[in-house]
């Protein structure tokens, strides 16, 4: 083995090693935090992030600005919950069919509209969120704005039914991890490659082959399934939905994650969504009797701010940073790209020999 091949072997287990810690903190925390309302923020980290990466594939990834995750998370809560209530299908079975029902509606729905670019797409994602909340508001099959509760009983993992917060954090944390991989292949593979085009300039793709109508609807119903499968586990964990979960709101909270982390990262995400929501969570707990809907001005102030200073988020300041420098010689032993390159090719011609 050559001196490149051992300095990239070593890099990358340093990489492992450090992730593999960053995950071994998260999978200690319920061990030594009892305190339920703690837990609770946590799991909210988990779903809101993951609808944030969600949304990243198709307005970070694809460039299309969808505002309407809020719509396509309470339709998977919905599906889900239909399915359980009336069907009595089990619940993680539900949980299936319902991301299936809404990667469907979503690409049925958005197909004739990606002839549209810009804000005009962004507009009927809005209309399309408001329309389904006013549907389901005004029928009474969806219980109207009473909304509808899950069943309490006794604590069951077949029946994803607990009354403590430990095995939400588990399903919440395996949640998220399993979406980042997913989103991860998506990013390295010919479908990253064409949406991250398609997203620089979509005539320049179609011109090389690229068929952009064929790689937005792959990535709106991917993306709109991975929000049912947050709209599952929310209900499964709040044991109760109704209309207002579709709000325009929770739309913004879903883009916010991932504008504040870096849009252009898969990673950004997860790093906004540790940010964004605990200070949110401690704003509403400190100050909503002072003034009410504080957390949402500070998602305000959080998009301007980012907007104004660091347009790229987080990561994009932190990939040109002293500190990425530091820790990729210092503690990652990262070597030169060149190297790096060097020996992801040579291993690639050992592998096609």
């Amino acid at each position: 083995m050559s001196v490149n091949e051992k300095a990239v072997r070593a890099y990358r287990r340093n990489t492992i090693i450090c992730l593999g810690g960053i995950l071994a903190v998260f999978l200690l925390i319920p061990a030594f935090v009892k305190n339920p309302y703690t837990l609770n923020v946590f799991i909210l980290i988990f779903y809101t992030s993951t609808l944030s990466m969600a949304w990243n594939l198709l307005g970070g990834m694809t460039g299309q600005n969808s505002l309407g995750h809020a719509a396509y998370m309470g339709l998977g809560a919905y599906a889900a919950s239909m399915l359980i209530t009336k069907a009595h299908l089990n619940p993680w079975l539900s949980g299936i069919l319902g991301m299936i029902a809404v990667g469907l509606v979503a690409g049925v729905i958005f197909y004739p509209c990606f002839i549209l670019k810009g804000p005009y797409f962004t507009l009927v994602s809005i209309a399309f969120g408001e329309a389904l909340r006013q549907f389901i508001i005004n029928s009474a099959f969806f219980g109207r704005a009473s909304g509808i509760g899950l069943p309490f009983g006794r604590d069951s993992w077949l029946d994803f039914r607990f009354g403590s917060k430990e095995p939400y954090y588990y399903v919440g944390l395996v949640m998220l991890l399993l979406v980042y991989l997913v989103m991860k292949k998506i990013e390295r593979s010919r479908m990253g490659y064409a949406l991250r085009t398609i997203r620089e300039d979509e005539d320049a793709a179609a011109a090389i082959g690229i068929n952009p109508m064929k790689y937005k609807i792959m990535a709106v119903v991917v993306s709109a399934m991975v929000a049912g499968l947050v709209g599952f586990f929310y209900a499964s964990y709040i044991r109760y939905i109704d209309p207002e979960m579709m709000i325009q709101a929770k739309s913004t909270e879903s883009v916010l994650p991932a504008v504040v982390g870096g849009a252009a990262f898969v990673e950004g995400p997860l790093v906004g969504g540790l940010i964004m929501v605990p200070l949110s969570e401690f704003l509403r707990a400190n100050f909503s009797k002072i003034l009410p809907g504080i957390n949402m001005l500070l998602y305000a102030v959080a998009l301007l701010a980012v907007i104004r200073f660091r347009p790229a988020g987080i990561l994009g300041w932190y990939s040109h940073s002293k500190l990425k420098t530091f820790i990729d010689t210092k503690i990652l032993k990262k070597p030169p790209i060149e190297v790096i390159e060097e020996v992801e090719l040579a291993r690639r011609q050992r592998k096609e020999a």
